[in-house]
């Protein structure tokens, strides 16, 4: 089943993509939960590469604050059409994924410290 979640892609200190999504109750929420969070990242000096509101099938764990960047080992494609919404798919260690940030749809490979659950 498909769910409002919010998608966050940032730069990490080592250049890699560091990827977050975290699920909304609905698009409304997920805006505003879009506003708040790329407010905090810039107001911190670190503004989001992007984010995003989409539908998505896909279950994460948890975000959680402070992982460290040896904790992120989670690989993922991410697809962002031009009109709007994303798509993620987990990668296993020896996938290749190839960046294409100026393709149209555009295309990161990013890390997290979020899995799969085994629902989503």
């Amino acid at each position: 089943m498909l769910k409002p979640a919010l998608l966050v892609l940032t730069l990490m200190a080592d250049g890699g993509t560091r990827l977050t999504l975290s699920e909304a109750e609905t698009a409304e929420d997920c805006e505003a939960m879009r506003e708040v969070v790329t407010q905090i990242l810039t107001e911190a000096g670190q503004p989001p590469l992007l984010s995003r509101c989409g539908a998505t099938a896909l279950r994460l764990t948890p975000f959680v604050h402070g992982v460290p960047a040896e904790a992120e080992i989670w690989r993922y494609r991410v697809e962002l059409p031009e009109g709007g919404g994303f798509s993620v798919t987990p990668l296993d260690s020896a996938a290749a994924c190839d960046p294409a940030p100026q393709a149209r749809p555009a295309i990161h490979c990013a890390r997290s410290a979020q899995k799969v659950l085994a629902d989503g």
